[in-house]
């Protein structure tokens, strides 16, 4: 399928996971994934993956190999507009978060029926099991690995993400230039900086900007550029 037909399913795909997010965030139900907090005697774990979200985690990961799969091609138009990209990376990372932490969820709550035998789809106690520490601080590992590997696989193979299909673009290697796995793991970790961190952001509409090539500061030192999906 072609990433240009497929961004519009897509998109109304995010729509739907942020408003179910939402309304289930009204609920006062526990969050997704494996949470430690310990501050002096106050001491809570929680973990958590209800069946919805584990149904759209693996329906995310179905549509990422669709996209790597997919005859996705450059129109060699400039994509100019650094907004849109914001945005793009915004959906990225909601995405891949949506689709790794159900996972870590899903072990914390196998881990727990295996200890106590009691199955719940929510874990929330206050009482610390042997394992705690070693969910929490390996989640947080695990998912800064998923979540770099989800943004560098696709642009190392020259495809959209799923974020970046929903916007109607892809980032390429400029021509005559080819991006290895590692450089574009990289370039997706500084990619974040320049995405979350304050004011790098911002700074990106004024550092070494380019519109004419689609180009901003991160393009010029890893030699790519945005274009619209052909």
């Amino acid at each position: 399928m072609n990433p240009a037909t497929l961004r519009w399913y897509l998109l109304g795909y995010a729509v739907l996971v942020i408003l179910l997010i939402a309304i289930d965030s009204r609920s006062g139900s526990q969050g997704v994934g494996v949470s430690l907090n310990w501050a002096g005697d106050d001491y809570s774990f929680s973990g958590g993956a209800p069946p919805w979200t584990l149904f759209f985690a693996a329906v995310n990961a179905c549509l990422f190999a669709v996209l790597l799969w997919s005859r996705a091609s450059g129109s060699s138009n400039p994509m100019p507009h650094l907004f849109r990209r914001f945005v793009a990376g915004l959906l990225d990372w909601f995405l891949s978060m949506m689709t790794v932490a159900p996972l870590l969820g899903l072990i914390s709550i196998l881990i727990e029926y295996r200890q106590t035998g009691v199955f719940d789809w929510v874990i929330e106690r206050h009482e610390p099991h042997p394992l705690d520490a070693l969910q929490a601080f390996g989640g947080v590992l695990i998912l800064f690995v998923a979540m770099t590997f989800y943004m560098a696989i696709p642009l190392f193979q020259g495809k959209p993400s799923l974020g970046a299909c929903i916007a109607g673009y892809r980032v390429a290697p400029d021509e005559g230039t080819q991006l290895t796995f590692w450089f574009a793991c990289l370039r997706a970790l500084l990619g974040s900086v320049a995405l979350l961190g304050w004011p790098c952001w911002i700074m990106a509409y004024a550092l070494k900007r380019d519109k004419e090539h689609g180009k901003f500061w991160l393009d010029l030192v890893f030699r790519t550029h945005a274009e619209y999906l052909g």
